[in-house]
Order: C-alpha cells, then sequence, then structure tokens
C-alpha cells in the first residue's frame, strides 16, 4: 500500500519534486482540469501536425517567466491576468522554468499524462525572499521507462501501474529495489537511491528471441517449413522465435524441395536466402558454331572451315579445301602407264606432282554432355595426285585420286565461348584425313 499511495502523489500531486531546497521557482500543484474545455472548445490551437494541443495554464504572479520545452516544442503562449497559458502537443513529458533573478528549475516532468485537447492547471510560487514556501523534502520523483514499453514494473517487489510505457511517482527518498520483466527478455533488477534530485532512468531490457526471415530465387511463393510445421509462403518473416536452431524447409510445384538448419540470435533476424532448382531441364539455348580447320594427310594438308547451329540437336556445313589445282584429261595407274587418254608410259620427272584436294560436306550434330559434342555428315569430296612428265603435261594418278561421296565423323569440345574439334573424313572410302579445328560459340 505504501507504493500504491506514492505513485497516488506522484499522479495527483502538486509538488516542487525535483527541486533543490534552494531553488527560489516552486511547482506547488499541477491538477487535470476535466472540466475545463478552453483547450477543445473556447480557444483550441493546433501544433505542427494540425492535432489539438493540451493547455497548462500556469499560475503565476511572475509574467516575465520563460519556458524551455522537451522536444515536441510550445506551439502557443498567452498572458493572461493572473496565468501564462501554454499550448503543447500531445505527449510532452517535461518543462523548464526559467527566470533572470529566480534561477531555474530545470526538468520538471509532469506527473500525468499530456493529452490533446485537454487543460491542466500548474500552481508556480516564487520563493523571493519575503516569507516561505512550503516544499515537502522527505519525497522525490521517480521516472522510469522501460524497453519493451509493455514490460512490467515491480518497485520494492510490488507491482505498480504504468501509462503510455512510463512510470512516474513520488516517493520517499532513500533505497528502494526495482525489478522489470517482460516475456521473452531477460529481466533486470536493482537498487534505485533516491536524494535531493530527480531520478530519471530508462531500462533496456536485452531480448532473448529473434527472427527468421526465408526468401527463395528464382521464384517466391514456396511452402516454408519450420521444424516439419507449414508456416506460410516466401518471402516469410517469422514472428518472435526463442533462442535455437530450427529446420526450415522450402518446397514449390516443379523445384527440388530445399532443407537447411538456421539458428537464432538474440535480437537479431537470421536472413536465409533457398535458391531452388527446376525439376524441368531448361531447354538448351541454340548457338551458332564458326570454327576454323585443317585437314591431314602425310601427302598432303588442307584447310577450311564449318558453321554450325546447335542446341541440344543442331546442324552444320562445312568446306575444306587445299586450295590447289591438278586439271588433266590424261590418267595412269600406279605403274605410271595410261589408262586414259593416250597409250604407254610417259617420261615423267622424278618427284614432280601437282596434288588438289576439295570436300563440301553437311550433318548432324548432337550435345552429349555439357563440354561435349558429337557430329556425323557427307557430302561431296575429291582428290587429286597428278604426275607431270618431261612435256609439262600433267597425268591424274587414279590409283591415289579419288572422287565422290566424302563422310565424316568427329566430335567437338567446349569450354566457355571457345571450341576445339578432332575429326576424320574420307572421300569414296579411298582417301582418309584427320582434321582438328579452333572456334568459337556465339
Amino acid at each position: 500500500m505504501r507504493i500504491m499511495k506514492a505513485i497516488l502523489i506522484g499522479i495527483l500531486l502538486c509538488a516542487g519534486v525535483g527541486i533543490k531546497a534552494q531553488d527560489k521557482i516552486q511547482v506547488t500543484s499541477f491538477n487535470r482540469m476535466e472540466t475545463d474545455i478552453t483547450a477543445r472548445v473556447t480557444a483550441p490551437r493546433k501544433d505542427q501536425n494540425g492535432e489539438v494541443c493540451a493547455l497548462i495554464r500556469i499560475v503565476t504572479t511572475i509574467k516575465d517567466l520563460m519556458f524551455e520545452p522537451d522536444a515536441l516544442g510550445i506551439a502557443a503562449r498567452e498572458n493572461k491576468t493572473g496565468e501564462i497559458w501554454l499550448y503543447v502537443p500531445r505527449g510532452a513529458r517535461r518543462i523548464s522554468i526559467m527566470h533572470d533573478k529566480f534561477g531555474v528549475l530545470r526538468n520538471y516532468f509532469y506527473p500525468d499524462i499530456i493529452d490533446k485537447g485537454t487543460v491542466y492547471e500548474m500552481e508556480i510560487r516564487v520563493n523571493d525572499g519575503s516569507g516561505q514556501v512550503a516544499v515537502d523534502t522527505s519525497t522525490q520523483l521517480l521516472v522510469m521507462r522501460p524497453e519493451p514499453a509493455t514490460a512490467d514494473i515491480y518497485i520494492d517487489d510490488e507491482k505498480v501501474p504504468t501509462e503510455n510505457g512510463l512510470f512516474t511517482a513520488t516517493m520517499k527518498k532513500g533505497t528502494h529495489t526495482y525489478r522489470v520483466e517482460a516475456p521473452m527478455y531477460a529481466s533486470d533488477a536493482g537498487i534505485i537511491d533516491l536524494g535531493s534530485e530527480q531520478k530519471i532512468m530508462s531500462v533496456t531490457l536485452k531480448p532473448c528471441f529473434g527472427y527468421l526471415e526465408v526468401f527463395t530465387l528464382p521464384e517466391q511463393d514456396a511452402k516454408v517449413y519450420i521444424d516439419s510445421v507449414l508456416v506460410g509462403q516466401s518471402p516469410y518473416k517469422s514472428d518472435r522465435m526463442p533462442l535455437r536452431s530450427y529446420h526450415v524447409k522450402v518446397e514449390k510445384e516443379f523445384f527440388f524441395p530445399l532443407d537447411t538448419l538456421l539458428s537464432v540470435s538474440a535480437g537479431e533476424t537470421t536472413t536465409h536466402t533457398f535458391r531452388m532448382i527446376s525439376t524441368i531441364k531448361p531447354k538448351e539455348p541454340r548457338r551458332t558454331l564458326v570454327m576454323l580447320e585443317a585437314g591431314y594427310h602425310p601427302s598432303q594438308t588442307s584447310f577450311g572451315g564449318m558453321v554450325g547451329f546447335v542446341g541440344t540437336n543442331g546442324a552444320y556445313i562445312r568446306f575444306r579445301s587445299d586450295f590447289g589445282s591438278a586439271s588433266t584429261e590424261l590418267e595412269c595407274d600406279d605403274t605410271g602407264e595410261l589408262t586414259a587418254g593416250g597409250t604407254g608410259i610417259p617420261y615423267y620427272k622424278e618427284g614432280v606432282t601437282q596434288k588438289a584436294r576439295m570436300s563440301i560436306t553437311a550433318g548432324y550434330m548432337r550435345r552429349l554432355a555439357k563440354p561435349l559434342y558429337a557430329y556425323v555428315g557427307a557430302g561431296y569430296g575429291n582428290r587429286t595426285l597428278a604426275w607431270e612428265t618431261v612435256e609439262d603435261e600433267l597425268v591424274k594418278n587414279t590409283d591415289h585420286s579419288a572422287t565422290g561421296i566424302a563422310a565424316e565423323v568427329g566430335a567437338i569440345g567446349r569450354l566457355g565461348k571457345f571450341a576445339v574439334s578432332v575429326g576424320f573424313q574420307t572421300v569414296g572410302f579411298k582417301y582418309h584425313e584427320l582434321s582438328a579445328g579452333l572456334g568459337f560459340f556465339f
């Protein structure tokens, strides 16, 4: 009961609480005027937010008092007969009162909640030395702000009420115990020593909870399970959760399910993004392949190029040549005897030959694995080996020449945009050539 009486005194009492004995400016009363409609009807004023102000009617004969408000400010001041009217915004908590002669009453905390459109009466007395102003020096003002604002406050082991997240009371000077508690917060306790000055304190409790935040990519709206319980869809933000580890799983149609273990830390939000993989195999984009190639035969080398278009499947066209010419109407076999265009065995220049090689092919390509492609194709090709006679005529050696169907097979490896190839080509299954190439995918 002692505490409750002290609280009642703090709400209704006037009191120059928090003022040193030698201070000359004294607040002797502060009361809510329930029936006064001045602030609402007769002479209302609005603050900068357009809300009706509260009116504090300061009863005093000292008209040159100056006032320093809290951060909410003073909307208006009017000097009236026997009073000073101060219009202040809703939620104002304190004010300092100053005078050049009588000094300063600093940080006087209103013992009542300042509501909009409400009138309050504050009586101020000034001790100018001509007489004594009665002040209760055995009590002192205690103001406590808990965080969170909904926390329970215990003074001397007795629970006390709070208003708008603030506990205000005028209490007997001396030592008092306090304890602040709130669900899912660590309690805080200690000792308050009330002396000659106001005691204004904030108590911030440390949270015993945290939050989980879950995102999914490339799509949202995945089902989110925490410890096998469906809690919502991504993006998901949990309510307060006790400090421990949780098994988090996400599921979405056409995607593989994913899960992980997440730990909740005090006062923090644990965020995790699941990068989901589709169960539908994406269509391979069609790419263009351009490649330069070289063909090798022990007696001849050719060069050419290949252009292909491929996704999972594709097609290509290839041209290869040695860019030589060996045109002749005479033909012979490997013995040198003419078999067309004449008879007999001409005299040949020893070691003097001419060669010509050309092929045009097209075919099918297929992707076997991410970096590997295979191709097979066919077309037209020829290879001519001609011996030169002493009369400077060319004779085609039909045993080492081939004309007709060209067939080929090979593989292409890809590394990023680069490509390398190896292959085999034959002309009429008579002339055979190995090939290698280097190119780019676009």
